[in-house]
């Protein structure tokens, strides 16, 4: 068992070396929620962190998987592009403009990179794709994404049609609102041997025009292998969603991907208004991440858990798919560690995929020092927070030590084209109370 170490369980260290060290992340947070909140939306009263652990434990008692570290909860299928996007290896999304025809008072869009100048100008997908395929990168995913892709339909099939020639392995996926597809697009997009479109459904459109979506959902099964909706959970919208998806399952989709509502870090009025706030903590793990999505709305992952409970109640044979903003983190973890050679100290958590160290303080370096020294384990000591580091699979040397441990949680960062290792968690253990399990995935043959 390890505990998160935060602003609302500091006093849990007994250690005064280690509690003053714990302070400097603990200070990292209250600074970061501060500037949160200065976006305009308040943050709930604070929860906590293994708040959702008993609603996963029924969930998979009553059928459901759960993936990625507790981050991705799914009921009978997913999508292989969903797979893929746990360490974003071989798969790559593009845009051909950021324009759309749609005004979601959610779209985080305005967070992209060159904004303001894609939601006017196009980019060339096409140059992007084959510069991607000469560099030697294999493709085992590719996606158009927008904006509206379907406001460009002829580059939209150009850029399918070179993908197919091209990377013929390479599962192919749109997304689009819908909106604008019709009979004929979907012939063309049928002979680029496109595998997957993804509708997106606003629960606050008018019941006439989810209807039209559902007809475009109809429509593109007759031509497109597999068909998905992908669309936030809004707190307030339980009941709606249920009938969604049995209105899903009853046409026969391949699944549905159920996403943790956001809020984009503007249009906070508009967030105010319905009475939102955000998830608190916003963060397992308080960090720089890049993707543009905003940060979580309280109550919509409660409501995600619900849906995937209700599906497997109804027994649908749709995907029923929950992936939490925590599960869109996880590739970029991943790829900044892939292959990183850190000193012996140091292991790669093949659970959340950071880098993994172990540090003892004060009083109580000397007593670790003399077991790990007898023992032959790596250390090394640093004077100026006064603690002792070495590899986590040495913690069993401790057991009955009254010793209190803080499990580092560390990510590869490049600066200048120079590589540098960033400590940004702590957890709090004993050696009698931690197990392998709370850091490494058990693999086949049961070791990590």
């Amino acid at each position: 068992m390890i505990r998160k170490v935060s602003i609302d369980n500091l006093s849990l260290i007994k250690n005064k070396s280690f509690n003053e060290y714990a302070q400097i992340y603990t200070n990292i947070e209250a600074v970061t929620l501060k500037n949160i909140e200065s976006f305009g939306l308040s943050l709930q009263p604070r929860q906590p962190y293994n708040k959702k652990n008993l609603k996963l434990k029924q969930l998979e008692e009553k059928g459901a998987v759960i993936r990625n570290n507790k981050k991705s909860i799914m009921t009978t299928r997913i999508s292989s592009a969903c797979e893929a996007c746990q360490t974003g290896t071989g798969s790559y999304t593009t845009y051909t403009s950021l324009k759309c025809h749609r005004h979601c008072y959610f779209c985080f869009n305005p967070n992209q990179d060159d904004y303001e100048f894609y939601k006017d100008q196009q980019k060339d997908i096409e140059k992007e794709l084959l510069q991607l395929l000469e560099s030697g990168v294999k493709l085992k995913h590719l996606a158009l994404t927008g904006g509206e892709p379907l406001l460009f339909k002829d580059e939209m099939i150009s850029f399918f049609e070179l993908a197919n020639q091209k990377t013929p392995e390479t599962y192919t996926r749109l997304y689009t609102t819908g909106d604008l597809l019709d009979e004929e697009t979907l012939q063309r997009l049928q002979k680029t041997k496109l595998n997957e479109i993804r509708f997106s459904i606003k629960m606050e459109d008018s019941i006439h025009k989810i209807n039209h979506i559902f007809r475009k959902i109809e429509l593109a099964q007759k031509y497109i292998p597999n068909i998905l909706v992908e669309m936030p959970v809004i707190p307030g919208t339980l009941n709606e969603m249920k009938e969604l998806l049995l209105k899903l399952d009853q046409l026969g989709v391949f699944g549905i991907n159920l996403l943790e509502f956001c809020f984009p870090l503007g249009n906070a009025k508009a967030f105010k208004e319905r009475g939102f706030q955000l998830k608190n903590p916003p963060y397992e793990m308080f960090y720089n991440y890049w993707y543009a999505g905003g940060l979580a709305v309280a109550e919509s992952e409660e409501a995600c858990l619900e849906l995937v409970e209700f599906a497997l109640q109804e027994n649908l044979q749709l995907g029923v798919h929950y992936c939490s903003l925590e599960n869109k983190y996880t590739g970029q973890i991943y790829q900044q560690n892939l292959d990183r050679i850190l000193d012996e100290t140091y292991s790669y958590s093949n659970l959340d995929y950071f880098f993994k160290t172990v540090k003892v303080f004060g009083k109580d370096r000397k007593k670790a020092a003399a077991i790990l020294g007898k023992n032959l384990i790596p250390f090394y000591e640093n004077s100026n927070h006064d603690f002792l580091q070495f590899p986590i699979e040495a913690i069993h040397y401790l057991k009955n030590k009254n010793i209190e441990l803080a499990i580092s949680s560390n990510v590869v960062e490049f600066e200048e084209g120079e590589s540098q290792i960033r400590e940004i968690a702590l957890d709090w253990t004993t050696p009698d109370l931690f197990e392998i399990e709370d850091v490494f995935l058990k693999e086949e043959g049961g070791e990590k």
